[in-house]
């Protein structure tokens, strides 16, 4: 009994733990996209807006994963501490990267696909070696997330979609720098990944 107690008492402080966690990256994303929203002026080109879609994708992701973490369909076969240590590495480093390459595009970050008049190309900080590492910084809290689930079917669900709609948005940035920067942007795509160094 004694043991039961001690492990229930531990998997609560474990749900406290991300509950907290979750709420506040979600408070600093929200913080993020309200103070980068750019006001289109004549000087500013828009394409296309995803970041709702991107967004829409997120929850019912998230909820998807939450329901299929309760069926224990699929259970990983990783030792709970464990399991929380290997996701708690991956949820860090996914919210320090994101972060870093956040404050590495300084003004010209924006949740919104454009480029301005006064735009250069970053090359500096997590940009020397991928493209988009705001989005693998997503993409590694969200696979932390699957992982601190439990159940591979749930990670599945949280990972493939969010990773496939943040694909397409690459796709349409890269368009976009593409035709705004020409043979720069071309250049600097030979010597870097989209997402994962070395590898994608």
């Amino acid at each position: 009994m004694r043991f039961l107690y001690e492990t229930h008492n531990i998997m609560t402080s474990i749900q406290l733990f991300w509950l907290i966690l979750g709420t506040t990256w979600a408070a600093i994303e929200i913080a993020i996209a309200t103070k980068t929203r750019v006001q289109f002026t004549s000087t500013t080109q828009l394409e296309y807006r995803s970041e709702s879609l991107i967004w829409l994708v997120v929850v019912i992701a998230l909820v998807a994963a939450l329901w299929l973490k309760q069926q224990h369909l699929v259970t990983l076969p990783i030792a709970i501490f464990n399991r929380q240590i290997i996701a708690m590495v991956f949820f860090i480093t996914g919210i320090v990267l994101r972060y870093y390459a956040v404050f590495s595009l300084g003004e010209f970050f924006s949740t919104t696909v454009i480029t301005q008049d006064s735009h250069i190309l970053i090359e500096k900080g997590p940009y020397r070696v991928i493209r988009h590492p705001a989005y693998t910084g997503l993409l590694s809290s969200f696979f932390a997330a699957g992982i601190a689930m439990g159940d591979g079917l749930a990670l599945l669900v949280l990972v493939y979609p969010i990773a496939y709609v943040l694909i397409q948005r690459i796709r349409i940035e890269e368009q976009w720098l593409s035709k705004h920067f020409g043979n720069i942007y071309n250049d600097y795509c030979l010597r870097t990944k989209k997402l994962i160094p070395w590898l994608y």
